[in-house]
């Protein structure tokens, strides 16, 4: 369960995101959807599929975080013995998230993996590749970049007949 059992760090809980980030960092995800069911491009796809694990990390995040929280604060989580925490029904489901997010993370991996030596072969496929740049690139460390990326995306999908 490496680093997000250890809530106590600062360094931890700013790893995760805030809800102003997965919001502003979703915009551009529905020009990549949208596209990838219409379109047979393999760079669409890997993108979107990208997208859809980066989605699902994030959602997992937000509910380790609430539910870690929770432990801390009814059942003194870190206080307690392995074995103890074994036996707590919400420990279960921790641990369960955390083993999704281990898998996500080599899925999303591959992904950007093959990604990268690839050129882009038609507007669709540059729109779905600066949308997983905008999820890449942190809006809170680099606002303007963001702003940026996300917009470019919105522009190509309105020049290219909103796809």
């Amino acid at each position: 369960m490496d680093s997000r059992l250890q809530a106590e760090s600062a360094d931890v809980r700013a790893r995760r995101p805030s809800r102003r980030f997965v919001l502003a960092g979703g915009s551009a995800a529905p020009f990549v959807t949208g596209a990838a069911a219409g379109d047979t491009d393999p760079e669409v796809a890997r993108c979107a599929s990208w997208l859809a694990i980066d989605a699902e990390q994030r959602r997992l995040q937000l509910e380790w975080g609430r539910l870690e929280g929770w432990l801390i604060t009814h059942r003194s989580w870190y206080k307690l013995a392995p074995a103890q925490q074994a036996e707590i029904r919400e420990g279960t489901r921790l641990a369960e998230i955390d083993a999704r997010l281990n898998m996500l993370e080599v899925e999303g991996h591959a992904l950007l993996k093959a990604m990268r030596p690839r050129p882009a072969k038609s507007v669709e496929a540059v729109i779905a590749n600066l949308s997983v740049a905008a999820r890449l690139i942190f809006v809170e460390d680099h606002p303007e970049a963001h702003g940026l990326i996300t917009r470019a995306v919105r522009d190509l999908a309105a020049f290219s007949g909103g796809k």
